[in-house]
């Protein structure tokens, strides 16, 4: 299993795509918007000593408003610092702000906001204006490699790439190529020659096109050519790929499938080799789940009242959810008597949920108290008893197979368990 649970990157990644899409709204007037950037080298006393000297320089600040907005997000860092006895792995990023509402002044609120990155931060970083510095955080929610593959035969050729669960087939192509004939003597050599020229002129259109689609590719890592015989060894021995591109030939890889299905047999050959992809291990992970629950070994199990169930008895081993999921948890409070009750819904019916339960009677003390306490994304609500119990959580995309069956048959909520359970 150490294989498919090495790292929760993607899960992070979920949760920084939702923080961004709350800061990217975020604006104030002037400098009073901080973002601080601290690499795990950094040490948290010296990080503080900093922004006391930052305290000491907004001084000179000529706006009384913008001096007192400027100090007072810098103390709120300094007060959550001061909470924090070493910086995470990856490093912290830091937003603090004085945010105004309606965009009125005066009526400027502290928020802060505390991230840990999925990947680390190299270069410490404090930066003062209107709105936070996000484009940090946009580059770490990018999926980052791409994988080229050609699969090729006399007959047919596929090209495509894998990046992050996204595997695209970019363009397949026949060649008109004959490859057998029941000619002989001189017509057979010379329909050999013709098939041969054939395959060869096919070769430089494949050569020709594997060049425009896969130059364009910025963040491209390497290449792998397949086929089921000779024909994929021929193809780069011909030399039609762009020098760049022949450098970043990784492997040949014999398939028994041609064109967009070869592509495809390609992943599933390549996948030891690609670990770290999140297109593969989704594969790997759905698989174990699938095979799991075809053995009925109730070591596998779906559903959020059996998932949460066994989260918070500490029996997952590796929480798969999607991010298709749309649903919010909801907490409502009696304001009389403390009574609580949660229930998960979706997030466009929250004011029917809220209307329906001002008028509803508390069953512990009969009054009609009850109001919205708590609001949670189910992914981020799942996540945090994950990461208490130790578990890891695997975010998978709807943009493969398994994604989509996750969600369509699954509910989008399923787990792999340590241990079997008695209820």
């Amino acid at each position: 299993m150490s294989d498919i649970t090495a790292d929760d990157s993607q899960y992070k990644r979920y949760l920084l795509k939702k923080n961004l899409e709350v800061l990217k709204n975020k604006s104030g007037f002037h400098t009073a918007l901080i973002s601080l950037m601290i690499p795990p080298t950094r040490k948290v006393f010296d990080v503080i000593s900093y922004l006391k000297k930052e305290i000491g320089e907004s001084s000179n600040i000529k706006s009384k408003g913008n001096r007192k907005n400027v100090i007072d997000s810098i103390t709120a860092l300094i007060g959550q610092l001061r909470n924090i006895k070493e910086i995470p792995p990856n490093g912290l990023i830091m937003y603090s702000g004085q945010i105004p509402e309606d965009n009125k002044p005066g009526t400027e609120r502290s928020e802060l906001y505390i991230i840990e990155p999925p990947e680390p931060i190299t270069n410490f970083k404090y930066y003062c204006a209107s709105e936070f510095l996000l484009d940090p955080l946009y580059n770490m929610v990018e999926e980052k490699g791409t994988y080229g593959i050609i699969n090729i035969e006399n007959k047919e050729a596929a090209i495509g790439w894998v990046k992050g669960s996204h595997l695209e087939i970019a363009k397949t192509l026949t060649s008109g190529v004959h490859s057998k004939h029941n000619a002989g003597g001189q017509s057979q050599r010379r329909l050999e020659r013709l098939i041969e020229e054939g395959a060869q002129a096919f070769y430089k259109r494949v050569g020709e096109i594997s060049n425009q689609i896969f130059l364009e590719i910025d963040d491209l890592e390497g290449i792998f050519i397949s086929g089921a015989g000779m024909a994929k060894e021929k193809f780069v021995k011909k030399g039609v790929l762009d020098y760049r591109l022949q450098d970043k030939i990784l492997d040949f890889v014999d398939v028994s499938y041609s064109g967009e299905a070869g592509i495809r047999e390609t992943v599933i050959k390549i996948q030891d080799k690609l670990q770290n992809l999140r297109y593969v291990q989704e594969k790997k992970i759905f698989n174990r789940f699938m095979e799991e629950i075809s053995k009925d070994s109730d070591m596998a199990i779906y559903g959020e009242k059996e998932v949460r169930k066994a989260l918070e008895t500490g029996a997952v081993d590796i929480l798969i959810l999607s991010e298709g999921l749309n649903k919010s948890r909801v907490t409502i409070t009696c304001e009389q008597c403390g009574y609580e009750e949660v229930y998960t819904i979706d997030p466009q019916d929250i004011l029917n949920f809220t209307e329906k339960y001002r008028i509803t009677h508390c069953p512990k003390c009969n009054s009609t108290s009850f109001q919205v306490s708590k609001e949670i994304d189910i992914i981020e609500d799942l996540g945090k008893i994950a990461e208490i119990q130790g578990t890891h959580v695997k975010i998978f995309s709807t943009e493969t197979e398994e994604g989509t069956m996750l969600i369509s048959t699954f509910g989008g909520i399923a787990a792999l368990l340590r241990y079997k359970l008695s209820f």
